[in-house]
């Protein structure tokens, strides 16, 4: 079980160009309300803390952006590229399934609630829209070009670093009031601080 060292901040991974992007990463546990099947939205929580976990629960896709990315073989840069892109496209894919669990929270019973989760909504854009960007970059690379691939790779991963950094992604630790209830939230309380 993982706990945070800093309860008061949804978990952000942070990139360093060349590094892993290690983004959002939620455990939920049994008996805590996720994102219903279908589309619409949940039932609505009066309750703060549920809110709260319902918002923490809405970014369980990112929790499969943990751990390392593909290892890259100097020796075959196109198997290195193709691991890459599905990488991408599956984090791409991550991101999506958040939006639509963030959709599915429901308004938030906590002032200035909504507005936290419109900030995380856009920096989750945001993240989809530079994982979506570094595929596209990496498809359009030759797959038997390792200078190609080499010269590509600062830059897609300096976007990557830019996104996972949002301002945006931090909203929640703005808001006491939200800041308090994702504190008794048991999926929150399970997601990893930020590392710098």
């Amino acid at each position: 079980m993982v706990r945070r060292t800093n309860p008061g901040r949804i978990g952000t991974g942070r990139v360093a160009t060349g590094a892993v992007v290690a983004t959002l990463a939620v455990l939920l546990t049994a008996g805590c309300g996720g994102p219903g099947a279908g589309g619409g939205q949940l039932p609505t929580a009066d309750d703060p803390a549920a809110w709260a976990g319902r918002l923490c629960a809405s970014l369980q896709p990112l929790g499969a952006l943990k751990g390392p990315w593909p290892k890259l073989d100097p020796n075959n840069p196109a198997a290195g590229r193709d691991a890459l892109i599905n990488y991408f496209s599956s984090a791409e894919d991550a991101a999506g399934q958040a939006l639509e669990g963030l959709k599915q929270a429901g308004p938030s019973p906590i002032a200035g609630g909504d507005d936290a989760a419109t900030k995380v909504h856009g920096a989750l854009l945001r993240l989809q829209a530079a994982y979506h960007d570094a595929k596209v970059k990496l498809d359009a690379v030759d797959p038997n070009d390792p200078v190609g691939l080499g010269t590509q790779l600062p830059g897609i991963f300096q976007a990557l670093a830019a996104a996972s950094n949002d301002k945006d992604l931090d909203a929640v630790g703005t808001n006491q009031a939200l800041n308090d209830a994702v504190k008794q939230a048991p999926s929150c309380r399970l997601v990893p601080a930020a590392t710098n």
